[in-house]
């Protein structure tokens, strides 16, 4: 038992979830009170770490932002799903091996059968016997087949049935790594995808940029439209970024609504026309309420980019092209910067997205 789930501990740990919830003005849905009440616990830094930053930066209370990091953290179904199907692979394989234990039995029963009549005829004159051990041996084969047979059935459904519950593993594995609003990969798979990207410009030695596009003003057309529309928008958005990457490019939903590229043997100079190509791509949006056929006009995006450099951690240059990002915001928002436009730039600590 952990410790906060002792009575006293717990009591004392849910108030504290709630002042939170009370001073930084979050609905106390049960999703966020999950997150900080895990939060008062101090037990994840990562997730400790992401929800000081998200109330540096105004987005603690943001719908979309608790969504996604909830999902980060807490990926419950996924888990339940896997481990359901994990229990079901696992007594499908104990079957088959029981098939198997008993498809041994029938074999060596076989065997001894056709020992004992090799025996009888070796002992010299079978004449009177004869037809009693070529009837045995009828019978002993006849048997064999059909258990033969009956254990390519029961081998062929086994097999049927693991191959079905690998595929519908993997099926949960994937979904496990996209985001549900945008269909993206998920910030989850974008650690993962992070991490090989990192190792493979380790072994090759070529270039791995990293972009970071942020909505413009998407709280303030949030709040004015609805989370409905909002949501339009990040699925207009996503679908930007997934037509303009391509190959080993992962595109992925980094939070709220902010989005991220991976790009592997990438310069830097082609990292910035991919993230124009997104940039005008966004801009070029109309964007339209679907309940009332209204146009809202266009929306645009800030994006920075970081050039990976050999050794670091992951985080450094996803740290960079976050700083950059900050830069295009103060720069007007709706344009691209990089570390080279930039020299040293301290990420603020508060920005208005």
């Amino acid at each position: 038992m952990h410790y906060w789930e002792m009575p006293e501990q717990a009591d004392a740990l849910a108030e504290k979830a709630l002042s939170f919830l009370r001073e930084h003005k979050i609905p106390a849905t049960p999703q966020n009170f999950e997150l900080w009440f895990m939060y008062a616990t101090g037990q994840n830094a990562e997730l400790v770490r992401t929800l000081d930053t998200a109330v540096t930066n105004g987005k603690a209370a943001d719908v979309h932002f608790a969504r996604e990091i909830h999902a980060h953290f807490f990926t419950h179904a996924q888990s339940a799903a896997i481990d359901q199907l994990g229990g079901k692979l696992q007594d499908e394989v104990k079957r088959l091996a029981l098939i198997l234990e008993s498809a041994g039995q029938d074999t060596s029963a076989y065997s001894e059968t056709l020992t004992k009549v090799a025996d009888e005829l070796s002992d010299g004159d079978v004449t009177q016997n004869l037809k009693t051990i070529v009837d045995g041996v009828a019978a002993a084969t006849r048997a064999m087949e059909t258990r033969t047979k009956k254990l390519e059935n029961q081998l062929e459904a086994s097999a049927g049935e693991v191959t079905t519950l690998r595929e519908r593993m993997e099926t949960v594995r994937q979904e496990s790594l996209l985001d549900a609003l945008t269909g993206l990969s998920n910030r989850r798979a974008f650690d993962l995808r992070m991490s090989e990207a990192i190792a493979q410009a380790a072994s090759e030695g070529g270039d791995l940029c990293v972009l970071m596009g942020d909505i413009d003003h998407f709280k303030k057309f949030n709040d004015t439209w609805g989370h409905a529309t909002g949501d339009q928008v990040l699925r207009l958005v996503a679908q930007c970024f997934k037509s303009n990457v391509k190959g080993r490019d992962t595109a992925a939903r980094f939070g709220g609504e902010e989005f991220v590229v991976i790009l592997p043997d990438t310069s830097l100079g082609n990292a910035r026309r991919v993230a124009e190509q997104i940039r005008k791509a966004v801009e070029s949006k109309k964007i339209v309420k679907r309940s009332t056929g209204e146009s809202l006009g266009s929306i645009t995006l800030s994006i920075g980019i970081a050039q990976y450099i050999r050794g670091e951690p992951a985080a450094d240059s996803i740290n960079r092209a976050d700083t950059c990002l900050y830069a295009a915001k103060h720069a007007g928002r709706n344009c691209v910067r990089c570390e080279k436009d930039l020299g040293t730039v301290e990420a603020p600590a508060a920005a208005t997205a």
